[in-house]
């Protein structure tokens, strides 16, 4: 999400609006808090800091993409407001669920698409469900985008050892979960013998887990380098790694292209996931031979004499993930909704 903001604002300011970020956490605008708990100043290229909390009493847009800090609330009505809901729907409905109601996260998003005065979801299956309770017509369908000058397929490369490598980058949510393609390792390796997975981005805990299903495992194949290449803890620079990959696996059970997804498209490295109309190379949820089966697929095409696999990839990320394509929708929906708060 902060890389998300990260890129609105940028080019939000290109099409000349002043666009700033907030930290809900830090009042002062100081650092950035990231979902890992730890503070980092990540503030980059001299032009991106939040700014306190006091500055953004005088702007006439508020935009939500996680939540206003409270001190704040009290101008609410007085703001035009719009909504950003990353979601999706079944993490917050889990999250719900796993958490003994405490959070109420989906009707926390029901709850913003009535109380803001527009919601915008940035993925057709999330527009498709949010409809269902959009009584009073502010809901807003935007296509989720990054900012491909930051995604190019020159540049530097993580040189794997084995090949294909096949990569996972999301970070493991109720939603996302990356073991099945640990699970899936030996069938895949079986199919192609010199193929080797490779998971990024895992949270510390998480990182313990994955080492004892690697230790508990069965004669202890994953623990001989058969199956497995690099298990790597959250960084701030994929880049490379993705770059560097054969093939990336969509983890999100809903199909949906994730932003790690659309990353990797941008340089031209090809998905397999379990659907979306971004790759033809679709798994069966968690169905390991159906995902042994699609990598095997895709690997075969690629090594096809004069096959067009990356650059098919590349031509649809540059075609549907442009953020630059999508800013005139959020500045029109910025005029349209200041506009009617203004009129009351």
């Amino acid at each position: 999400m902060y890389e998300s903001v990260k890129d609105q604002i940028k080019y939000e300011r290109k099409a000349g609006l002043k666009s700033d970020l907030v930290d809900p956490h830090k009042e002062e605008g100081a650092a950035i808090e990231l979902s890992t708990g730890n503070k980092y100043d990540l503030i980059d290229d001299g032009w991106y800091a939040p700014i306190p909390w006091e500055k953004a009493k005088e702007a006439d847009i508020w935009v939500m993409h996680y939540l206003i800090p409270e001190k704040l609330m009290s101008l609410f009505d007085q703001k035009a407001t719009i909504a950003v809901l990353h979601g999706p729907s079944e993490h917050c409905l889990l999250k719900e669920w796993t958490s003994e109601l405490k959070h109420r996260s989906f009707d926390g998003h029901i709850s913003c698409l009535w109380k803001y005065d527009a919601t915008v979801v940035i993925n057709k299956h999330e527009y498709e469900i949010m409809q269902l309770y959009d009584e009073k017509r502010r809901l807003h369908y935007i296509p989720n985008s990054i900012d491909l000058e930051r995604y190019k397929q020159e540049g530097l490369k993580w040189e794997y050892q084995y090949r294909p490598a096949i990569a996972s980058f999301d970070v493991s949510r109720l939603e996302k979960l990356p073991v099945h393609l640990l699970w899936a390792s030996p069938k895949i390796v079986e199919r192609i013998p010199t193929a080797r997975i490779n998971i990024f981005s895992l949270p510390i805990p998480q990182f313990s887990f994955f080492r004892d299903l690697i230790c508990k495992k069965w004669r202890r194949e994953f623990e001989a380098d058969v199956f497995v290449e690099i298990f790597s803890l959250e960084n701030m620079n994929l880049i490379p790694f993705m770059r560097g990959a054969d093939i990336v696996f969509n983890n999100n059970f809903s199909g949906i292209a994730s932003r790690v997804s659309m990353e990797a498209m941008a340089m031209g490295t090809p998905v397999v996931s379990y659907g979306g109309d971004y790759t033809k190379y679709h798994a069966k949820i968690f169905d390991l031979n159906s995902i042994a089966e699609q990598i095997e697929q895709c690997w075969k095409e690629m090594n096809i004499k004069g096959n067009t696999v990356r650059q098919d990839t590349l031509k649809y990320a540059k075609e549907n993930f442009d953020r630059t394509k999508y800013i005139p929708q959020y500045v029109k929906l910025y005029e349209e909704t200041l506009k009617r708060k203004q009129n009351g």
